[in-house]
């Protein structure tokens, strides 16, 4: 079957792929994203859909990039959500391309993102798809545990995942919620090891590699090792002697209680 797919990001196109190969389809990609902003970051996102296409050998329209259109979009509408007529612009411009390729049938990679709304994704692309008579199909490429294989597969493959939807308007919303995040880390630290302890330590909140007891010392961990799912860190070196204490004999990605961390014991 050919299917050209609209793509949003790698990282959704990870899991997108795998799930439509497995039912013996192979698409033809369309990164046609003006909203994501700055250019720098469009670039960025674009180069890793490059690579996944090489590696997969894919076919590729490439697509400009004109960021007036996003804001045409949305300056027009302004009765509807922003969302909205973003999704809207990027599926009608992949309709077009569909059409203009002798494809029947187009979808999108918007799927496989963890925070959208199917419902309407999928009543946008079937309004389009009848305007140009093709067939816009749906898949859930979240079902079954999707996101997370999503997640395991840029980082085997060394995808970049973005921090933010894409436009100028989600950087702030990002940024906000981030801030927010970041003040609820801190209270339940506060909360569980106390204010002076919370305000040496704290300087390692994110910090790639968070090392036990270097950083983070034993005393500080000792009655509850999950205190270390505040400062949200993308590895965790422990010290062997510790990791015994807590039933850590390897390295790898641990779950205690209700977090999961990735381990490396020396």
């Amino acid at each position: 079957m050919k299917l050209l797919l609209h793509v949003c990001c790698a990282p959704d196109l990870t899991i997108s792929y795998k799930r439509l190969i497995e039912q013996n389809i192979n698409p033809t990609l369309y990164f046609y994203n003006p909203n994501i902003h700055p250019i720098d970051e469009y670039k960025k996102r674009l180069n890793e859909v490059i690579k996944l296409k090489k590696i997969w050998y894919l076919e590729n329209i490439e697509a400009e990039y004109k960021q007036k259109e996003f804001f045409n979009a949305i300056n027009k509408n302004l009765n509807n959500n922003r969302c909205y007529e973003c999704i809207k612009l990027r599926l009608k411009k992949s309709a077009e391309i569909a059409k203009k390729n002798n494809f029947e049938n187009f979808s999108t990679t918007l799927f496989a993102s963890p925070r959208k709304n199917h419902d309407m994704i999928k009543s946008i692309g079937e309004k389009i798809a009848k305007d140009f008579e093709l067939n816009f199909m749906y898949f859930n490429f979240r079902a079954n545990d999707g996101v997370k294989e999503a997640a395991k597969l840029c980082r085997n493959m060394n995808i970049y995942r973005q921090t933010y939807c894409g436009c100028s308007y989600s950087i702030f919303e990002a940024k906000k919620l981030e801030k927010i995040s970041k003040e609820e880390k801190y209270n339940n630290l506060v909360e569980n090891i106390g204010e002076k302890n919370a305000n040496m330590y704290f300087k390692n909140f994110k910090k790639d590699v968070l090392k036990i007891p270097q950083d983070i010392p034993y005393s500080v961990i000792k009655d509850n090792i999950n205190i270390l799912k505040n400062f949200k860190p993308r590895i965790i070196l422990i010290k062997k002697e510790i990791a015994q204490e807590f039933n850590i004999v390897k390295s790898g990605r641990i779950k205690l209680k209700d977090w999961k961390g990735k381990f490396i014991v020396w």
